[in-house]
Parts: C-alpha cells; structure tokens; sequence
C-alpha cells in the first residue's frame, strides 16, 4: 500500500530504508541528493562506486548497508543530471527496470520504504507517472508492506 504524509523524508522512522532517484554519474550535488550526501557520506561513497561503469548501473535499484540507523535506497533513473537528464521516458523505463531490481533480494522486504516523490524534483517527471509506475511493480512484486511517500 501506498502511503502519503506531509513533511520530511528524514523524519522516517529509524531503521527504515529511505528511497531516492539518482544519476550514473556519482553526482549527489542539488535538491534531496545533496542532503543524503550530507547525512549519508559512507552510502554516498557506496553510490559512487557503482557509477564507475554509469551505462551498468542504469535500471539498478539498490539498497546500501546501514548507515546512521537508516539504509540509503537508490534506484538509478538517469545517466546523467541537470540539462543532460535523460528524457522522461527514458527517466519512466529505467525507473521500472531499478524498482524490478530493487525487489529481487529480500532485503527490501525486512524494512519499512520511505521514498520522496523521486523522479518529481530535478528530473522533471510527472510524480503520477512514475507513481503508475511504483504501484505495477509493487504489484507484479506482490508486496504486501507499506511504502511511504513523503512531501514537504
């Protein structure tokens, strides 16, 4: 089940994965990226790390190793940032192949999501695309827990 609240990502409970869109390019530098950049150094360095090969880690979804009583989610939606995005098509498909590969390994299964209405902010995606899209596969996936978005 979907789930909005008001306010902030980072007043989800502890112990819980918190979600967001990222690039390919190990650039955590405007809008909510810099702020996990901030509260989430060790999993930023993590992020990093798979962009070494960005073409590789596009349509990945990952969950990091916990880091400040949280785990930092990342699905990686586009190759690149800024003016270079991709087109939100693009943005959409990468989107539902990192949301398949998040739910592959049971980790996202032990923990409550928390998610921001990713794709939304910088990249410029309509949040009810890819929330159509985060209901399929939440769906096809069968899961049963919540998944929280949360807005200012």
């Amino acid at each position: 089940m979907i789930i909005h609240k008001k306010g902030s990502l980072f007043d989800a409970p502890k112990y819980s994965v918190l979600i967001h869109a990222v690039n390919a390019q190990g650039v955590w530098a405007s809008g909510i990226a810099k702020e996990f950049k901030a509260r989430f150094p060790k999993s930023f360095e993590e992020y990093a790390e798979h962009c070494i090969r960005p073409t590789e880690a596009l349509g990945l979804g990952l969950i990091l190793p916990e880091e400040n009583d949280y785990n930092v989610g990342v699905l990686f939606t586009s190759l690149h940032y800024g003016i270079l995005k991709d087109p939100k098509d693009v943005i959409l498909q990468h989107t539902k192949d990192a949301l398949d590969t998040f739910f592959q390994g049971k980790t996202a299964w032990s923990r409550p999501l928390h998610s921001n209405k990713f794709n939304s902010g910088l990249f410029g995606v309509p949040w009810e695309e890819t929330e159509a899209i985060l209901k399929e596969i939440l769906e096809k996936k069968k899961y049963t827990g919540d998944w929280t978005i949360w807005e200012p």
